[in-house]
Parts: C-alpha cells; sequence; structure tokens
C-alpha cells in the first residue's frame, strides 16, 4: 500500500483503507520528497529503494521510533551522498504499543 495522502486538497478524490497495527508495528508515513531523491550516478531512490533503505533497521528498539528514524536518515543521506536536496523531505513513524489498562475505581 502506498500513495496515501497525509495532507489533503480540495477537489481530489482519495481512497481509504484500513490497517490493523500489531503490537511493535511501525507505520512509515513520508513525503514525496524522500523518494523522489538522487544519488550520484542520477538513479532515483523511488519506493523500491526506499524499502531496501528501511530493511534491518531497528524496528523494536528501546528508543522507540527515534532509533528507526534516525538509521532512516542516515541511509537516505549515504544514499544521496554529495547530491543536494531537491525537495521537502518529511518523515512521520507512529508505533503502537500496548499499555496495560488503567485500573477501574
Amino acid at each position: 500500500m502506498h500513495d496515501l495522502p497525509l495532507g489533503l486538497i480540495s477537489g481530489t478524490a482519495y481512497a481509504q483503507t484500513a490497517v490493523e497495527l500489531s503490537r511493535g508495528d511501525l507505520l512509515l508515513l513520508y513525503t514525496d520528497g524522500i523518494t523522489e531523491s538522487f544519488n550520484g550516478s542520477g538513479e532515483e531512490l523511488g519506493l523500491e529503494g526506499l524499502l531496501e533503505l528501511v530493511r534491518g533497521l531497528p524496528a523494536d528498539s528501546k528508543e522507540g521510533p527515534a532509533a528507526f528514524a534516525r538509521a532512516l536518515v542516515e541511509n537516505l543521506e549515504r544514499f544521496r551522498g554529495d547530491e543536494p536536496q531537491r525537495d521537502d523531505e518529511t518523515l512521520v513513524l507512529i508505533q503502537r504499543v500496548d499499555s496495560p489498562p488503567e485500573p477501574v475505581e
């Protein structure tokens, strides 16, 4: 699943999809500036490249999504090398955690 909007533009049609996250799952939302990054050879990162960058990252770190985000940004910077950032780049990570229920009095 990809290409779901985080921001909405008036007059544009969007599809809606429900996704159930299990405990510890991370949901990564990103702007097109991430996948439209280029390296020194002129290759665009793209969706498959982004998936390659996130494979093996620390999704279950005690630091939570912060460690994952730092590692992803480092991988993105390595991919880009000396190429400049060409567009805005935003990452939003959401992780499902289960907390014990509050006691009922």
